[in-house]
């Protein structure tokens, strides 16, 4: 290491890492994610109640939160492919106790196990993109990586609902082991290391110095603000949907589910306008995703199954079009940083939607679950449009 604190001499970057496998790595953390979405009319057949099942959606979600200050330092520390390799082993770990969970306590350590281990399929890939890409295709890259998280929760709640309802909930959580295990063998194959030659050694005033920049500040405020929705939705939504219009457990995991293709529609916009700029997309995804939980709150007035599917579609496109632009903002400027910069990001995200879903079943009890939902939406959606609007996005005098 030089005095300056950078890397003498890293491996040397390929040329090329194919963006299939790139998001097929990536998937695996939503897919961990959402797999408990549908399992949560399932869950309702056991001793877990409506906290400990919003728990199993919550727990991962900030084990992916906590996780990702640690995967970030070390993508920077020690390179991509080390820090991969070390998390999927531990989500590997993670899953399988919760197959094998034979108490309420044990099912929720493995969900967070296997949340903390996953955060590195955050972390990783876009560090990866980062590396090989800038400008307009970091932006397309980082579109065609976010369609996983339109895509995966579309499909996963409904048949995650429908395996177990053929057998138990064991069986989408040993699938979702299967394919952890599956992943770890891909990356041991094809994980290139990509960190280059200059890469920031991570310091504790690295984070502090990064924390201080206002529009990094604005971008990751804004970010965790207008996403904490999916996360209330996921894990409160399903109870909320089906108190309110009567729907069956599988009708609220569809429904919730395929509404949220909406995400593909916003990703596939910024990927057509990649060359405008971030800020002007991200803007026109936080109104989007506003709109969309206002419809949600005028299902208050009329509580039916097509406002639901209306207010779930317009955010999802919002949503869609906010995250991509979030993450190619926050690292455009920061090549020799990314892994912390992406997991900064990331880790305001998940611990914010971790625990405004965690708390949302836990409001005053004069709520119902349809109004706890609204209440929580609309109270993050609200503080998201704050940040944006409100923290100044110049570049301070330093």
């Amino acid at each position: 290491m030089t005095s300056s604190g950078h890397l003498a001499s890293t491996p040397s970057a390929p040329p090329h890492l194919s963006l299939a496998y790139v998001t097929g790595v990536a998937s695996l953390a939503p897919l961990g994610l959402n797999v408990a979405v549908g399992l949560q009319p399932v869950f309702g057949q056991t001793p877990l109640d409506g906290s400990g099942r919003a728990a199993t959606v919550a727990l991962l979600a900030l084990g992916l939160g906590l996780g990702q200050p640690v995967a970030g330092d070390a993508a920077d520390r020690w390179g991509r492919r080390v820090t991969l390799l070390a998390g999927l082993a531990l989500a590997s770990l993670g899953a399988w106790l919760c197959v094998l969970a034979d108490t309420p306590g044990t099912l929720m350590a493995g969900r967070f196990l296997t949340g903390l281990g996953l955060s590195t399929c955050l972390v990783v890939p876009r560090t990866c993109l980062r590396d090989l890409h800038e400008g307009v295709a970091l932006q397309r890259s980082m579109a065609v990586l976010a369609l996983v998280f339109a895509f995966l929760p579309a499909i996963t709640p409904p048949l995650s609902w429908a395996l177990a309802q053929d057998s138990t909930w064991r069986t989408p959580l040993g699938l979702l082991a299967l394919l952890v295990g599956a992943g770890a063998l891909l990356a041991w194959r094809w994980q290139h290391e990509t960190r280059p030659a200059g890469t920031h050694t991570p310091r504790w005033s690295s984070w502090g110095q990064l924390a201080r920049q206002r529009p990094l500040q604005r971008i990751t405020l804004a970010f965790a603000g207008i996403a904490a929705p999916f996360f209330i939705i996921a894990a409160a939504g399903p109870a909320a949907l089906q108190a309110s219009t009567g729907v069956g457990g599988g009708t609220a995991a569809s429904v919730l589910g395929l509404s949220y293709l909406g995400f593909a529609v916003g990703n596939h916009w910024v990927r057509q306008r990649a060359h405008r700029p971030g800020a002007t997309l991200f803007r026109q995804g936080l109104v989007l995703a506003a709109a969309g939980m206002a419809c949600l709150a005028g299902s208050l007035l009329w509580p039916s199954l097509w406002l639901w599917t209306l207010a779930l579609t317009v955010y999802a496109v919002g949503h869609g079009m906010v995250f991509p632009a979030a993450f190619a903002m926050a690292l455009g400027g920061h090549a020799r940083q990314a892994g912390l910069v992406t997991a900064g990001i990331g880790t305001v995200h998940m611990c914010t939607g971790a625990l405004s879903a965690w708390a949302t079943p836990w409001l005053p009890r004069a709520l119902s679950a349809h109004q706890a939902v609204v209440f929580s939406t609309a109270t993050m959606t609200l503080l998201a449009i704050a940040a944006w609007f409100f923290i100044p996005h110049h570049k301070e005098a330093s």
